[in-house]
């Protein structure tokens, strides 16, 4: 995962939509640098809380050498984390030790989701924008089924839990959380 940020003086001038032209210029640069025609990647822009504007976190699915990324963006600086070598988090939080390159997957996607879950408001991301942008061609295949009743839907987190990821399923109900004033929403992550 790499933070993205933009130097003090483009905050200013910078709305996110010219934030999210320049991702679109680093991924054809990291194209051309890397010699590949087309590679997976997913970003998420964020307006910074305490008001020193946007920055991104962008996703790669392979290692980039620092100096090359540092030198491919050119509108401030750049941070890593590797999910998969690092103890830590981005924030300093124990990861421990990483067994497989799956783990890894799943430590990056969980913190990636954590921005594409923040706040989905006009006001935050602009009308008609999104709250994360991904590689064109790389779309996720969306998969869609009716449940009428709870029970329906633990059979068929059943049926997808791979053998050995029980222990770490974790289920989310919207109707235990008193402040959730909006569609009931229940959630299952593993």
């Amino acid at each position: 995962m790499w933070v993205l940020t933009f130097e003090q003086d483009r905050l200013q001038r910078l709305d996110r939509r010219l934030a999210m032209k320049c991702v679109s210029e680093l991924a054809r640069r990291l194209r051309t640098s890397l010699r590949k025609e087309r590679f997976s990647y997913w970003y998420s822009p964020e307006l910074h809380p305490g008001g020193h504007g946007w920055h991104v976190n962008l996703f790669l699915p392979f290692r980039v050498p620092h100096a090359t990324m540092e030198g491919l963006w050119d509108c401030g600086y750049v941070w890593v984390t590797d999910f998969r070598s690092s103890l830590r988090g981005p924030h300093g939080e124990p990861l421990g030790v990483c067994r497989t390159p799956e783990e890894a997957l799943r430590r990056a996607a969980r913190y990636g989701c954590k921005y594409s879950q923040k706040d989905w408001s006009p006001e935050h991301v602009g009308a008609r924008n999104h709250r994360y942008e991904i590689a064109q061609g790389f779309k996720p295949k969306i998969s869609t089924r009716w449940l009428e009743e709870a029970s329906e839907a633990e059979q068929l987190i059943a049926e997808l839990v791979p053998d050995g990821r029980w222990n770490g399923l974790r289920r989310w109900n919207s109707n235990d959380d008193p402040d959730w004033n909006r569609v009931p929403v229940r959630t299952w992550q593993w």
